[in-house]
């Protein structure tokens, strides 16, 4: 009895031993779809000289997400768009975009060429952890968005083809997309565990993860991270640093999201082809959520 006894506070003693470790990540059927509402929200300042110039962009779309094949490692999705709202406003020149793809009128050609990003799958790889390893796609949808443009092949072309491809690019999909995806640990964790990894692209964040706690239907991740936000364009450049901030709510069973939100805040400088190598110092401030609007299986 004693002995009992002692192996019984023995284990109590040692830290760890009893506590619930956690295997987090995606559990998905193929045939599973999920269609997804994000909206986000940025906040663009520069300060020139005595006066400064802001810019508002909202970005708001419907996504579908089917589960097309699983493995034991990884998933294959397919996405699309479902709509896209955006809306671009300026402090000097008031609005300079606004846009309702799913609802293109008759004589606005913006809309109808973005009309054109609508309903075309592209495939995503995915890891159980929520890496995204490969995009395939992209590419043939900014081909339909070409054609949809009418334009003939010269300047005019190009430029919307370089600039459709920082958005809709399989590599820009690619590193766009994993901040929704990419939060799971790649070992069992218990509430209050951490754990890191880090997104590249235009945006590169080193994140780190806290479980913050577990129920039998949710799962509720919070993350930090310090972010480098570059880009180098012909027209334009920018290189910021800052802070991001993330809240994940995910369902214990798929591990897909049920809310997400995400939040920055960075500053430095950028430039404009038109103002030579003039410095202008800027802020991004911005918010982006994802919630699911609809949950299915197929056959």
């Amino acid at each position: 009895m004693e002995k009992t006894l002692y192996r019984l506070l023995f284990l109590i003693c040692l830290p760890g031993v009893l506590s619930a470790q956690n295997t987090l990540g995606y559990e998905l059927r193929k045939g599973d779809v999920f269609t997804i509402e994000q909206k986000a929200e940025q906040h663009i300042t520069q300060s020139l000289e005595d006066t400064s110039h802001e810019l508002t962009n909202r970005v708001s779309g419907v996504i579908q997400f089917q589960v097309m094949e699983q493995s034991d490692s990884t998933y294959l999705l397919e996405f699309m768009f479902n709509d896209l709202i955006f809306k671009i406003e300026s402090s000097l020149q008031g609005v300079l975009l606004d846009v309702h793809a799913g609802e293109p009128e008759a004589r606005d050609a913006q809309a109808a060429i973005f009309n054109a990003l609508l309903n075309t799958p592209v495939q995503m790889k995915l890891s159980r952890q929520g890496k995204i390893l490969e995009v395939v796609g992209g590419e043939q949808m900014i081909s339909k968005v070409l054609e949809k443009s009418g334009l003939p092949e010269g300047f005019s072309r190009n430029v919307l083809k370089k600039s459709l491809e920082q958005q809709y690019g399989s590599e820009a999909l690619a590193e766009s997309y994993e901040q929704m995806t990419y939060f799971y640990p790649g070992k069992p964790v218990d509430k209050n565990d951490q754990w890191a990894n880090r997104y590249k692209g235009k945006l590169e964040a080193e994140n780190t993860w806290t479980l913050d706690s577990l129920t039998a239907e949710r799962t509720y991740i919070s993350g930090k991270a310090n972010i480098l936000m570059t880009t180098d364009e012909p027209s334009n450049s920018m290189r910021l640093k800052g802070k991001q901030q993330t809240t994940v709510i995910a369902d214990r069973k798929t591990g897909f999201i049920r809310e997400m939100s995400v939040r920055s805040d960075a500053e430095g400088v950028s430039t404009a082809a038109q103002m030579g190598s003039v410095e202008i110092p800027t802020t991004i401030n911005s918010i982006v959520t994802y919630r699911l609007i609809a949950q299915k299986h197929v056959q």
